[in-house]
């Protein structure tokens, strides 16, 4: 037997890969392109601010307790004191990853280290299914619509074996988002013994002041994991660094699967930086909530239909499928997102970016969409 016709390797054939937007840099090789707009991986056009880019500097720069040749503090100490200072938490209450995605990742390991399932809705972060199988779990996808989060789906969904679930608030690709309503419901009504994992990475985007963030549910429910991410409004997606929330005995058990010095130093200093920056983040959020209002005054000027209003990104359906749109729109210098992966086969989703980046790519779709003479759904 050979190496490659290893059992786990023909499972793990059957697992799909995760497809990243296409980066700029791999559009201009590919078409000869100039000038690129990147409208497809939900990053904060914005930043990283200036004391960011300072920190950072320095960091490279080097001293007798940091420097690109020493290792970096492995479980993330001060990030996490300065994360919990932010949030009102305790410094056992934190946990540090390479992204949220790691966290995610290490959740799947932890509940499924002895076989069981993992249920997420329709339509979610393809993360969570891939992250389920490779942790040898067996991942159930509930029937929730684009337009919804069906909390009685997603009870439904659970079977016997369920050990985890995943929820997006909002959630990624539709931007739907369940209020708070309905995620009293899910926590309180969802099997003591699963673990509930609140993916917060676009909760930042919406109004602090009406928000329903999981982190409220922490002292009631033991086994609730909140995540959050740098990636996003506060523009760090390159250093890759996410942080979850949750009781110090379910992170207790989450550190035996993570990977010693799995944040690097760069990335913990310019978190700490990024963190108590309160303005930078009040700016992002009107700027994106600007951008979604006229994105959605244009898309129905072009008889678009959107999903969702939340997050930092719009779910957009057109009668062209996803995949030739998506070509038609790269050749134009625009990349966003086809959504067939996620079964919707007709939607692209768009990053909220600058105005002028949201001028080209109307200015692109619209020859794209009048030269198909079917416009939007």
């Amino acid at each position: 037997m050979t190496l490659l016709s290893n059992q786990a390797f023909d499972i793990l054939r059957q697992i799909p890969l995760y497809v990243p937007g296409k980066p700029i840099q791999e559009v201009q090789r590919e078409l000869g392109l100039a000038s690129i707009v990147k409208l497809a991986s939900n990053e904060n056009p914005w930043g990283p601010t200036e004391a960011v880019k300072a920190r950072l500097r320095k960091a490279v720069e080097g001293s007798s307790d940091e420097g690109l040749g020493l290792y970096p503090v492995s479980d993330g100490y001060y990030l996490r004191t300065a994360i919990a200072r932010r949030r009102g938490l305790n410094v056992d209450q934190l946990i540090l990853g390479n992204g949220s995605s790691e966290i995610i990742e290490m959740a799947a390991k932890a509940a499924l280290v002895g076989g069981g399932s993992a249920v997420a809705p329709k339509h979610a972060f393809a993360i969570y299914g891939i992250a389920t199988q490779t942790a040898g779990g067996r991942f159930i996808e509930c029937p929730c619509s684009p337009t919804e989060l069906d909390v009685d789906a997603i009870l439904a969904a659970v079977q016997a074996d369920t050990r985890v679930v995943f929820l997006g608030n909002p959630n990624n690709p539709t931007g739907v988002m369940l209020g708070r309503e309905g995620l009293e419901r899910l926590v309180r009504d969802l099997r003591d013994d699963i673990l509930l994992v609140v993916d917060q990475a676009y909760a930042e985007y919406e109004d602090p002041e009406t928000y329903p963030d999981a982190k409220a549910y922490l002292e009631e429910r033991s086994n609730l994991l909140v995540l959050h991410t740098f990636s996003k409004i506060h523009a760090l997606a390159a250093l890759r660094i996410g942080y979850g929330i949750g009781h110090h005995k379910l992170l207790a058990l989450l550190e035996r699967v993570r990977s010693p010095f799995n944040t690097n130093m760069l990335a913990q200093a310019a978190a700490e930086v990024a963190i108590e920056d309160y303005a930078f983040e009040a700016m992002s959020r009107a700027r994106n909530h600007e951008a979604r209002q006229a994105f959605l005054k244009e898309a129905q000027e072009h008889r678009c239909q959107v999903t969702g209003m939340a997050g930092n990104f719009m779910l957009l359906e057109s009668m062209l499928p996803a995949a030739e749109l998506f070509k038609d729109l790269l050749r134009a210098g625009v990349i966003v997102r086809p959504m067939q992966g996620y079964g919707l086969p007709n939607h692209v989703r768009v990053t909220m970016g600058k105005p002028e980046e949201m001028d080209a790519f109307w200015a692109a779709i619209t020859p794209i969409l009048d030269n198909a003479g079917c416009g939007c759904r």
